[in-house]
């Protein structure tokens, strides 16, 4: 796969990030979204692939902003996964964890999934696959203790901070481990995971497309992950099965979701989170700052970008 597409994606999520971030705060969750989306597909219009965008989170939403179903200008048939603007709620409320992602891939690599409800268990490469998404919270931590050479009081565990994960904290408490709970942004949560320097295991439940996203990552890092799908009615059953999906209790791997080494990653912070700082605005431009990952060479990217509005206005 060409070098660089991984440069592409980011400065399409660098735009998405300098869009949301220009209205971070005032309130609109629906318009900073909308506001996102159509940034990153204006960029990644240009490049020069026939692509294919795969899971749509908001596809089915009125009032969201729609993800082309084809982009780019001609050229190699790729696959594409874009979260323009993952915890867009927080990011219009000025809050932390907001971030802009984007993956490419060669042609038939990235497994499409239903909208629906994913549980989800991420470690990092030290961690491996000793976990088990069959087995409880709390014999899982103590494996993660155990791999990593740590207490198992000293084992972070980043938790979405939802309703229907009151139960799972508790159990995690009970086990002695710490907690780091985020509002919003399971895929940053799920990073700081992967990469051990702000927690040490993500568990709980999310949405299906973010895991693939998430396993786009891993690919790229290293790491391991298990995924459930939650089916809930005979309907969620006719997704999964418009998805290729017949067994209806898989545990999804990364090898699963993600089925070449041909395959990038990008991010973009908008405001500070788990994973990546936020754009910093200056009197001429801003600040952004930036994750790009290629799987093949496992080689990753942090970039600091500085934007001079007065020369190239992004707006």
């Amino acid at each position: 796969m060409d070098t660089n597409y991984g440069m592409e994606i980011v400065r399409a999520t660098e735009m998405a990030a300098l869009t949301a971030a220009r209205i971070q705060g005032l309130g609109d969750s629906t318009e900073i979204l909308n506001s996102a989306r159509r940034a990153i597909v204006k960029s990644l219009a240009g490049l020069q692939i026939n692509g294919t965008i795969i899971n749509d989170r908001f596809i089915r939403r009125d009032d969201t902003a729609p993800l082309p179903e084809m982009i780019g200008q001609g050229g190699p048939k790729m696959d594409l996964i874009t979260v323009a603007l993952e915890a867009h709620h927080a990011a219009s409320e000025g809050r932390g964890n907001a971030t802009s992602y984007a993956v490419i891939a060669t042609e038939g690599t990235i497994h499409s999934l239903p909208n629906l409800n994913m549980y989800k268990l991420v470690v990092g490469p030290k961690v491996g696959q000793v976990v088990d998404i069959n087995r409880s919270p709390t014999v899982n931590i103590k494996r993660v203790a155990r791999a990593l050479g740590k207490y198992t009081e000293n084992v972070t565990v980043c938790i979405l901070n939802q309703e229907c994960h009151r139960s799972l904290m508790q159990e995690v408490r009970n086990s002695g481990a710490r907690i780091k709970l985020i509002d919003e942004g399971e895929i940053s949560g799920c990073l700081a995971a992967i990469t051990g320097e702000k927690a040490d295991i993500y568990i709980g439940e999310g949405h299906a497309p973010e895991g693939v996203l998430v396993a786009a990552a891993i690919k790229c890092l290293g790491g391991y992950l298990e995924g459930k799908i939650y089916y809930t009615c005979d309907r969620d059953k006719e997704e999964g099965q418009q998805h290729g999906i017949t067994d209806f209790s898989k545990v999804f791997r990364t090898e699963d979701l993600i089925r070449s080494p041909e395959v990038s990653f990008a991010a973009t912070g908008i405001t500070d989170g788990e994973f990546l700082e936020g754009v910093r605005f200056t009197a001429n431009g801003a600040i952004t700052n930036s994750f790009v990952a290629r799987a093949e060479t496992r080689t990753y990217r942090k970039l600091t970008t500085r934007h001079f509005f007065d020369h190239k206005p992004v707006f």
